[in-house]
């Protein structure tokens, strides 16, 4: 039998309801993730979602004005939305963003270079010779004005 946590919210002394099984094999996200107040004891009556679809379509949850900090020091604002239990995963919440997804191109690049570096022998030994190794860093810069100038 799988234990379970209790979970507590005691509105007062004769307050029965509000105690709650939650069963160890789950995560419980307990957090405000909508920047709109609550809804009011009113407003949810007559509301009894039947799955996890029909509570995100009602609260519409989304987070704005995150703050994201840049590699130079500066802050960016961007806006989430949370349309299922997925959206919170890392992977989701890069592709809803430009910034964090531009982050991951660049962070997936640096890997295949180290890739690169570490399979290609010819490569490291350019390298590690100080006159290739300056050879080499003129030969990119040139390719990389020439792809600039394509544009």
């Amino acid at each position: 039998m799988a234990r379970k946590t209790v979970i507590t919210k005691v509105l007062d002394a004769n307050a029965q309801d509000g105690i709650i099984e939650f069963p160890q094999n789950r995560t419980l996200y307990a957090d405000q993730f909508t920047d709109v107040a609550p809804n009011t004891d009113e407003a949810r009556q007559g509301f009894r979602p039947k799955s996890m679809k029909e509570v995100f379509e009602h609260y519409q949850p989304t987070k704005e004005g995150v703050a994201l900090e840049s590699e130079n020091g500066g802050v960016l604002y961007e806006n989430f939305e949370f349309k299922q239990i997925k959206d919170f995963e890392d992977e989701q919440l890069i592709a809803q963003s430009d910034f964090l997804s531009g982050k991951k191109a660049k962070i997936e690049a640096y890997n295949s270079v180290v890739r690169q570096l570490e399979k290609n022998k010819t490569l490291r030994n350019t390298l590690k010779d100080e006159s290739s190794k300056e050879n080499l860093k003129n030969a990119l810069k040139a390719l990389l004005a020439e792809l600039e100038d394509a544009e």
